[in-house]
């Protein structure tokens, strides 16, 4: 698994330990409260609330996205939980287990399964655009701020990314037939 192997390569530890130097002196009080922000969005906390939320909105507007959000959101999270079981990697100074970084893999997951439906909805060039940045650049500063915060090392940030992704490319793959591969 993809996902391991960044736990326990010698250059990714290495690139760890770089990584929270980096982060340790970037230290500022402004870039704090910022960080603090963008991990809450990335916490479960945020993560479930925008997900009922994009359920009924897809919902009420009848898209046939709707019916997965809950099976996507609850299949990420039992795939994340599990490699984190499976791992057993220890957090640069919190417990339990940080591989990966779940705030990463759920940002992955529902941000991106929210650009996929921004790209496959009748909706104004722009508005994918600016949605497609806006969430991209919400996954990017949460993954930033695991880091900031030295809740996780680099590598279950990266962990995170491959995991939320590979999850999503395979559960579209499963739930929309047009992104199968015809026979």
């Amino acid at each position: 698994m993809i996902d391991v192997a960044f736990a326990f390569n010698q250059q990714f530890l290495d690139l760890d330990h770089s990584a929270d130097a980096l982060a340790r002196s970037a230290r500022h009080p402004y870039l704090e409260s910022l960080m603090r922000a963008l991990s809450d969005v990335g916490s479960g906390y945020a993560l479930v609330p925008l997900s009922v939320l994009t359920f009924v909105l897809l919902r009420r507007h009848g898209h046939r996205a709707a019916r997965f959000i809950p099976a996507m959101v609850i299949g990420s999270y039992v795939v994340f939980l599990l490699t984190k079981w499976i791992v057993a990697r220890p957090r640069p100074r919190l417990s339990p287990y940080g591989f990966p970084s779940a705030h990463t893999f759920g940002a992955v997951v529902v941000f991106g399964g929210v650009i996929y439906i921004l790209w496959t909805t009748e909706l104004r060039r722009v508005w994918r655009w600016t949605g497609t940045v806006f969430l991209v650049l919400m996954i990017l500063g949460i993954a930033a701020s695991r880091l900031y915060l030295r809740a996780h090392w680099l590598s279950d940030v990266l962990g995170g990314v491959a995991g939320g992704t590979a999850f999503l490319l395979l559960f579209l793959i499963a739930a929309d037939p047009r992104l199968r591969p015809s026979r």
